[in-house]
């Protein structure tokens, strides 16, 4: 019931919907209950009693309530309808905004294809149950209830024996919710696994290509396919066992009816008429002991579903603006890690880094794969939070920001350049979309890609193919890096912007990052010496510590690992082989 309760908190203007659905259905009731007793008059006062003149009334009566209880039952499916598919709007629209707020940590350790079942196919399980389900249980309950009521008013004794079966088709409802709750878990489970596997291989499509594995993941998508189908099939199974028996046994009902209603009519206890108003309202009462099996079946689908968005709703987001920020007019740019030191997943990243960077100076970082350089940079718009030590910027740790704040003063470029299925200057675009065309070709000639840019068939409305399919990983590095210039921001974190361009274009944007009229605090993290040179000051980390630091000249001349990756890649870029 708790489920229930937190699904209609989406119910907003429409609560009064819920009233009324219920009203509507209690109104159909009603009216089903009603039709029967028409019956019965034709039977005892028309047919039996003679008075023929009745016949036309009864029948004009019995089809006016017929034709009623249609269009309450047409209002009434209408109404749970549109409740239910304003609940899966807000559902959805609330899981959404939840998920985007969420640390980079929570992607980690939630897979996109779980993600996904959980924002589609388990809300439209929500759906389905308020909109079918719940009512269809609600109706069944009151047929079921005024059935015997009426059945109770007629002859008790009559009325009693038709429930002669309902311990048993209880047992049977009973025990097939307690089977298909697990069941249904384990589908929903599965059904995430298998469109994980599905959207890795699509994101990954030519890694998959270029080492020629597409039997491999066809054979791994099958044994997931076919634990999917497993899993449906126990569904089904456990259904089929219990189901069948469930509608069987309410079956004897009908038989019930006519033995005892036959040997009640002939001695008189009732008459024909009431006999037929049992025969007709049998089904109110066989009707709900055959679906209760279905209802149990898709409740506990709900349930199961209801459980994981539950869980994902409320899961605690580990990166969130104070409740009281600090209060600052414009971010300069002073950048200050004190004893930083950062634990992930059991791993120590960083470790006691402290490093000063002053407000429009440049400075650069290097070390080997894995030393922590990228994840140094992601603490200062709070990607992660330190473990021990603070992150300040103009002295101000960046936990007491406003998030939105403290990373609308971060440009940022990634590693893993993405662009979104949109024209390049949407890309470019995408922290400001209300820039205009002016500022978007200042930002793209800022970062050398304007001339490529203006030479697309549709210069800049030419649409990327997602995640830039079609270009480059230069261009699409360029494009990444007029994006976060637009903005103009305090602070530019550029992560090897400029690993996948030539040497000549990386000169030019540097010449045009360092011709900018707002000169910001820049972080630029690279793999190349000729990235950073000219860097106002360099830090190279190893094992998540600051191993070196320096001018150009200074760290050449302590002949450390700077200095040895100079002369790697100045032996490389000459062509000439590795000098030691």
């Amino acid at each position: 019931m708790d489920i229930i309760k937190w699904t209609f908190q989406w119910t907003g203007r429409l609560k009064w919907r819920i009233y009324m659905g219920f009203a509507l259905s209690a109104c159909f009731v009603g009216l089903v209950m009603t039709e029967p007793f028409f019956f019965r008059r034709i039977v005892d006062e028309v047919l039996l009693g003679g008075k023929y003149d009745e016949l036309v009334p009864l029948l004009a009566m019995s089809l006016g309530v017929g034709l009623c209880f249609m269009a309450v039952k047409y209002i009434g499916t209408i109404s749970w309808e549109i409740l239910s598919q304003e609940i899966v709007r807000g559902l959805r629209r609330d899981l959404f905004a939840r998920i985007v707020a969420q640390s980079p940590d929570f992607f980690r350790q939630n897979a996109a294809g779980d993600l996904i079942t959980k924002g589609t196919g388990d809300v439209d399980i929500v759906r389905h149950f308020i909109c079918w389900v719940l009512p269809g249980m609600l109706e069944s309950f009151l047929m079921a209830a005024a059935t015997l009521g009426i059945f109770l008013t007629i002859d008790p004794l009559y009325a009693l024996s038709l429930f002669v079966i309902t311990p048993v088709t209880a047992a049977l409802a009973l025990r097939l919710g307690k089977k298909m709750r697990p069941a249904h878990g384990a589908v929903r489970e599965q059904r995430a696994v298998l469109s994980t596997a599905v959207n890795e291989n699509i994101n990954g499509i030519r890694v998959v290509k270029a080492f020629c594995r597409e039997p491999f993941e066809t054979e791994k998508f099958m044994r997931e396919n076919e634990r999917y189908r497993d899993a449906q099939l126990d569904v089904n199974k456990t259904w089929l066992r219990y189901a069948p028996l469930i509608e069987s046994v309410s079956q004897f009902l009908g038989v019930i009816n006519l033995v005892v209603g036959g040997i009640m009519v002939i001695s008189g206890r009732v008459t024909l008429g009431q006999m037929q108003i049992f025969l007709s309202l049998a089904w109110a009462l066989n009707q709900p002991m055959v679906q209760m099996g279905t209802y149990i079946n898709d409740a506990q689908r709900f349930f199961a579903s209801g459980e994981k968005l539950i869980e994902l709703y409320y899961w605690r987001n580990a990166t969130k603006s104070p409740e009281t920020p600090a209060e600052v007019a414009d971010i300069r740019g002073d950048v200050s890690f004190k004893n930083v030191s950062l634990r992930l997943g059991g791993m120590d990243i960083l470790k006691d880094v402290n490093i000063e960077i002053k407000a429009g100076s440049t400075v650069g970082f290097m070390g080997p794969t894995g030393s922590g350089k990228t994840m140094l940079a992601s603490l200062i718009p709070r990607f992660a939070d330190v473990t021990l030590g603070a992150v300040l910027v103009d002295g101000v740790n960046v936990e007491h920001y406003a998030l939105p704040a403290l990373r609308g003063a971060v440009g940022m470029t990634m590693q893993d350049v993405f662009l979104f299925s949109a024209p390049v200057d949407s890309n470019i675009a995408y922290g400001e979309p209300d820039a205009d065309s002016g500022r978007i070709r200042r930002a793209a000639e800022a970062a050398d890609a304007d001339r490529f840019v203006s030479a697309l068939p549709e210069g800049y409305q030419t649409i990327v193919g997602e995640r830039g399919t079609g270009l480059s990983g230069g261009q699409k590095q360029r494009i990444s890096l007029a994006r976060a210039l637009l903005p103009e921001p305090a602070i530019l974190i550029l992560d090897d912007t400029t690993s996948a361009v030539d040497m000549e274009t990386e000169k030019e944007i540097q010449k045009q990052l360092r011709a900018l009229p707002r000169r910001a605090t820049t972080l630029i993290i690279a793999q190349r010496v000729s990235s950073i040179r000219h860097a106002d000051r360099i830090y190279i980390l190893e094992d998540g510590r600051v191993s070196e630091e320096g001018t150009h000249e200074e760290l050449m001349a302590n002949k450390g690992y700077y200095y040895q990756t100079y002369l790697l890649q100045q032996g490389e870029y000459a062509g000439g082989g590795i000098v030691g």
